[in-house]
């Protein structure tokens, strides 16, 4: 048997080189496409440590129809920046909630700590063409409600 031409050889080694780049890059693409909502939370919390306007900005961007309301999301921001400033310094994130709901809903409720008192940030995903999408973000401020009610329902489970 005689020994493959050295041209063979690179030939064979670029398409070998060639098949992995486009496996690489198609699985690049595709993960950027398909991050789970709780990839797409992850990343939001990631970012707000550093930059809450970018954060705000890379959440509202995975729903077009959202991202077009400029308005609404320049509100959230200026919100946000007013916590900052009555409630102190960003301590980081507790996850309260996460419910599937089907196979198309998610919702997940954190409890965003700052020094002075918390917030409540609850985020709704909806999964449209394989991809999920920010579908309602709100933020509470008075989360003594919810405290009330768990105290409540925990009482009454007692007696």
């Amino acid at each position: 048997m005689r020994p493959l031409p050295t041209i063979t050889k690179q030939y064979t080694i670029r398409k070998i080189i060639l098949i992995f780049s486009l496996i690489l890059y198609t699985s690049t693409i595709y993960g950027q496409y398909s991050k789970s909502s709780e990839a797409l939370t992850a990343e939001f919390f990631a970012m707000y440590k550093r930059d809450t306007n970018a954060a705000f900005d890379f959440i509202f961007e995975t729903n077009e129809w959202l991202a077009n309301d400029k308005e609404e999301i320049d509100k959230i921001k200026a919100e946000v920046l007013e916590y900052k400033t009555t409630l102190g310094d960003y301590m980081g994130f507790e996850k309260l909630i996460n419910k599937h709901i089907g196979g198309n809903l998610n919702v997940f409720v954190y409890l965003v700590k700052y020094e002075r008192q918390p917030l409540k940030f609850i985020f709704k995903y909806y999964k449209s063409k394989n991809k999920w999408m920010l579908y309602k973000f709100k933020i509470e401020e008075n989360i003594d409600k919810d405290i009330d009610k768990i105290i409540e329902h925990e009482l009454l489970n007692k007696f």
